[in-house]
């Protein structure tokens, strides 16, 4: 795994629209996303920060599962990712 320094780090989800816009951003915390990480067996590194990770449809459920007040809006392709925020 990559050496990530996760408190620096911030996550997003984003709902993509068919002209490529971010439609619906969601802003994640570390907790939250240790919540969900498991759900990407696929991941290159343990905080989703070195890559977009696909959010397809079918793991909606699981997510809302394990954090409540996410929303996936109709016709928005999600992706989720870390970045580390400007100071």
């Amino acid at each position: 795994m990559n050496e990530i320094d996760a408190e620096t780090l911030g996550w997003e989800l984003i709902g993509w629209d068919s002209d490529e816009q971010a439609a619906h951003v969601t802003v994640l915390t570390r907790v939250e996303i240790l919540s969900i990480r498991d759900l990407f067996p696929g991941r290159e590194d343990d905080f989703l920060a070195t890559a977009a990770y696909e959010v397809p449809p079918a793991l909606y459920s699981a997510m809302r599962s394990a954090i409540p007040r996410l929303e996936f809006r109709e016709g928005l392709e999600y992706q989720i990712g870390g970045f580390r925020p400007s100071v």
